[in-house]
């Protein structure tokens, strides 16, 4: 017995104790990816709110003095990344995204929870079965050595032999104790929770039910607050600038959006927008078995949204454009120039774009002009 059922028994309750482990590790990192993406739509949502509360209400005059002071007292740096934007377009843009990535973690956490509700109900059904063996194994040991007392072993054995393994019988068990589990869990939070914690308590989404979700927003391009959008080359004025493709976003609040575009995208001058943009969003990356077992590291949310802050900003009510004549050497290039508000002295910022076309030039100066 101690050389054949106990060893045996022993390798599977540490079997069982790694499962369990892995299991409960998987299921606590698919809980954080989840908490993590809603506190995403949470900071979004109010940034949003914040901001289009700020612009709603005040006249033009004084959204454009509010636009203006954006850089005021900023340090001039031609290269640096524009902080303090007021761009209410780039927040609605991230609270857009913000909402699509939790829908898509919600779908593939579902999913990944899924495979692990079927692992630990295989788990279950081979654990039951090596148990079933092992104890037969025991018994009819038992039987050989008291063959005086056949009238006690014979009906233990018929019951082990008759001891029902059907996957579905094992699975509706499995999943009965689940359940059990998860209303005993819910009655413990329901006990915490307030009367009135049915709604949201969030800024501007008082009366809105809890209940109400699993929707999805458009894209931030096909937005009221997007003007225009074009796929161009820019450049710095630097000895050593280059032309690199970019996604330019004129929005309706005077701001051109620049995206720089990963070095894996291989698209050009002239290529659709969407793509483009589609280019700048991560694959979304959920916590899985095989990621847990093999000691696979999760990105954080936050860096879901790295490509999604504009690379540069411009106050376009700041800014003068100019196009190259149409006999120039290159008339698909226009300057774009910035009046910078520094410390000491008023100082400018340029930078040259470059269409595909000399028609599409012109169109996009156009747009420019008309957002100022």
């Amino acid at each position: 017995m101690n050389s054949e059922v106990l060893p045996e028994l022993s390798s599977l309750l540490e079997q069982l104790k790694s499962d369990v482990l892995v299991m409960e590790k998987l299921g606590d990192s698919i809980m954080h990816e989840l908490e993590m993406a809603e506190e995403e739509v949470c900071s979004a949502w109010l940034a949003y709110y914040n901001k289009a509360m700020e612009f709603c209400g005040s006249s033009a005059s004084d959204i454009k003095t509010k636009q203006a002071g954006a850089r005021v007292g900023a340090p001039v740096d031609p290269n640096a990344v524009v902080h303090g934007c007021t761009d209410v377009w780039v927040d609605e843009m991230r609270y857009r995204m913000a909402v699509a990535f939790l829908s898509s973690v919600w779908e593939k956490c579902s999913s990944e929870l899924s495979k692990l509700f079927l692992s630990m109900k295989d788990a279950e059904c081979n654990r039951r079965n090596r148990i079933k063996e092992l104890l037969i194994k025991a018994t009819q040991r038992q039987e050989r050595l008291w063959l005086g007392l056949p009238g006690v072993v014979t009906p233990i054995l018929k019951d082990l032999i008759e001891w029902p393994m059907e996957r579905k019988i094992v699975e509706d068990d499995v999943q009965s104790s689940i359940r059990a589990r998860a209303q005993s869990i819910q009655r413990d939070e329901t006990e915490h929770k307030k009367a009135d914690d049915s709604t949201v308590k969030a800024a501007g989404l008082t009366g809105v039910n809890m209940k109400d979700g699993n929707f999805e927003l458009s894209s931030p391009l096909v937005s009221d607050l997007m003007s225009r959008a074009k796929v161009i080359e820019k450049r710095g004025t630097g000895l050593m600038s280059t032309w690199k493709v970019t996604l330019a976003i004129v929005t309706e609040d005077s701001f051109l959006q620049l995206f720089d575009l990963p070095s894996s995208c291989k698209l050009h001058p002239g290529s659709a927008p969407e793509v483009a943009f589609q280019n700048l969003i991560p694959p979304v990356i959920v916590p899985s078995l095989e990621g847990i077992k093999g000691g696979i590291k999760i990105p954080s949310a936050k860096t879901w949204f790295d490509n999604l802050a504009p690379t540069e900003s411009f106050v376009l009510s700041n800014c003068t454009v100019s196009i190259k004549d149409v006999t120039a050497k290159d008339p698909n290039t226009f300057e774009l120039i910035e009046a910078l508000s520094g410390k000491m002295m008023a100082r400018t910022r340029k930078m040259q774009f470059r269409a595909v076309t000399r028609e599409e030039a012109v169109d996009f100066v156009e747009a420019l002009k008309k957002s100022k």
